[in-house]
């Protein structure tokens, strides 16, 4: 059983700490939840062939509270199986979450710092339109906010 989520060492540019510090996550488990629903809605078929060279500090379960029925969704979405919620497939939902973040952290990258919007949440308002456009109707949790 795990007891972290491990965002990807050295990760895009330390972004995770730099959307914290612009004010737009109150916390790195925050911009890991978005990042990982943002990874879900642009990049699940990227999913199994993500290898993550190494993984940083983790972030205890425990901090995620109710939000691990979040990762638990993911996993049942991505495997289209409620049998991976048994608990003997918990480090399986983990690490689908994990590099759903690796996803969703480089389009985040992208879109509030090296396209340079005057904020970093205005990139993170366009990267939304973005998903509202394309029509992909799938990022999970953000349902009424378009």
């Amino acid at each position: 059983m795990r007891e972290r989520v491990r965002p990807p060492k050295d990760e895009p540019d330390n972004v995770l700490d730099r959307l914290k510090d612009d004010g737009v996550f109150e916390s790195k488990q925050k911009g890991l939840m978005f990042a990982a629903a943002v990874g879900f809605a642009l990049h699940r078929d990227e999913l199994d062939g993500l290898e993550v060279e190494q993984f940083g500090e983790g972030i205890r379960l425990s901090v995620f509270g109710d939000d691990e029925a979040f990762i638990e969704a993911l996993a049942a979405a991505t495997r289209e199986d409620l049998a991976v919620l048994a608990a003997e497939r918990q480090v399986e939902r983990v690490e689908m979450f994990e590099k759903y973040a690796v996803l969703g952290l480089r389009d985040l990258k992208r879109v509030c710092y090296d396209e340079r919007p005057d904020y970093a949440l205005s990139g993170v308002l366009t990267l939304l339109d973005q998903l509202n456009r394309a029509g992909s109707g799938d990022l999970p949790g953000l349902e009424g906010l378009f």
